[in-house]
């Protein structure tokens, strides 16, 4: 879907966005069939991934902040100076071969208040947008909803699985719905980039 609504999209953004979800997609299906196929070890695989997420991600943020204040790439920049020096810690700490989860959930709250100071300042805002054609509104809202999601998935995951095992099952689910969410919105975002490009050209 996102091949076929950014194929004649030529920015920079959407050139990393189609190469970032043909990433996700290879690591899902790499890192399913080694913990359910071979019953292998996949931490790393995810270690290697977040990399490319937080970098994607930030990014992302950055596109959509710098239309609003000149500061972007200061506020944009916490995010990939903290995930850089936690995953260092992390790897140092505990080796590769265990995930890096406390990089993953401080980068989750990092891009939480950044996505809340994207919606902050586009209140502040006189100028009126549109709904129907503004996909950085949507793409961060889809950011905001997952890594919100996210964040307290994370914090209450080890307690439920550790009081209430059979709770994994539901667990997984809940993950599942976010990731449905972050990606359904993520597409109604590139429509609107499609439905802008559209007028844009008619209007030349």
């Amino acid at each position: 879907m996102a091949i076929i609504l950014l194929k004649k999209d030529d920015l920079l953004f959407s050139k990393l966005t189609k190469g970032y979800l043909a990433i996700v997609v290879i690591i899902e299906t790499i890192g399913f069939s080694m913990s359910k196929g071979f019953h292998l070890n996949n931490a790393w695989l995810y270690n290697i991934f977040i990399v490319f997420e937080a970098a994607y991600i930030s990014y992302g943020l950055y596109v959509a902040l710098k239309k609003l204040t000149d500061k972007a790439l200061v506020i944009c920049s916490i995010p990939i100076i903290t995930f850089i020096i936690t995953y260092i810690f992390e790897v140092n700490n505990h080796g590769f071969l265990k995930f890096n989860s406390l990089t993953i959930n401080v980068e989750s709250v990092l891009f939480v208040i950044v996505s809340l100071i994207y919606f902050y300042l586009l209140i502040k805002c006189k100028d009126p947008i549109d709904l129907k054609t503004n996909a950085q509104f949507w793409w961060v809202s889809a950011v905001l909803f997952y890594y919100f999601g996210s964040t307290i998935y994370n914090l209450f995951i080890y307690f439920l699985y550790q009081d209430f095992p059979k709770s994994y099952v539901i667990l997984i689910y809940v993950m599942l719905i976010l990731n449905l969410l972050l990606y359904s919105i993520w597409i109604y975002s590139f429509i609107c980039n499609s439905r802008q490009r559209k007028l844009l050209s008619s209007s030349y």
